[in-house]
C-alpha cells in the first residue's frame, strides 16, 4: 500500500496501527449498529442472517425468564460462527483500506485487528449474557450495564443495537434506552 515506507522506524508503524485500532473501535460501533438494525432485524439484505438472528435467536431468548439459555439447543443460538467473522471483515476491510489510502498512514492492520477483537468481545460478552456463570467479571458494573443494555434490546428490538464496547452508536443515533 502507499503507506509502506522504509525510511521510518518500526515504532511509526506501531503508533499508526494503534491509532487505526482506536479509530476502528469507534467506527465499528456504527458498523455493528447498522448491521444489527438493517441486516439482523430486516429480511431485505441477508435473509439467512435475519432468519438466524431475528426469527430464531430472538424467538428463543426474550427479556424475561427466557433470557438465559436453558439447554444445549438454546446455547447453539448464541455465538458467532467463523462465517460471521469473515462477513464482517469483508464489510470493514474496504473501510480500513480507504482510510489508509486517504491518510497515507498504516492504519489498515489496526482496523482489521479492531474488527477481530471487537467480534471476539461481542461473542464473549454475548455468550456470558445468555449463558452466565459466576465469575468476577460478570459481577462488575461494566458487565452488568452491558448485560442490561442487551436484555432491553431483547424486549424492544428497535433499541439498543450495540453489544460490544460502549453503546456509542446507540447514543448518537437515538436508539439508546436504559429502562
Amino acid at each position: 500500500m502507499s503507506s509502506f515506507r522504509f525510511d521510518v522506524p518500526a515504532l511509526w508503524y506501531l503508533g499508526w496501527s494503534a491509532l487505526g485500532f482506536l479509530g476502528a473501535c469507534l467506527v465499528n460501533s456504527f458498523v455493528e449498529w447498522f448491521a444489527h438494525k438493517y441486516i439482523l432485524h430486516s429480511d431485505r439484505i441477508v435473509k439467512f442472517a435475519y432468519q438466524l438472528h431475528d426469527r430464531e435467536h430472538h424467538v428463543l431468548f426474550g427479556d424475561g425468564d427466557t433470557y438465559h439459555a436453558k439447554d444445549d439447543f438454546m446455547k447453539k443460538h448464541v455465538a458467532f460462527v467463523p462465517r460471521d467473522y469473515i462477513m464482517f471483515l469483508l464489510v470493514t476491510a474496504p473501510l480500513w483500506i480507504g482510510a489508509e489510502l486517504l491518510l497515507k498512514r498504516p492504519v489498515f492492520f489496526g482496523g482489521v485487528a479492531a474488527t477481530l477483537v471487537g467480534l471476539q468481545m461481542f461473542n464473549s460478552l454475548h455468550w456470558r449474557f445468555h449463558v452466565p456463570s459466576d465469575t468476577w467479571f460478570q459481577r462488575t458494573r461494566f458487565f452488568l450495564y452491558l448485560k442490561e443494555h442487551h436484555r432491553l434490546h431483547h424486549g424492544d428490538t428497535k433499541r439498543n443495537y450495540n453489544v460490544y464496547f460502549f453503546p456509542i452508536a446507540d447514543f448518537v443515533l437515538g436508539t439508546l434506552i436504559r429502562k
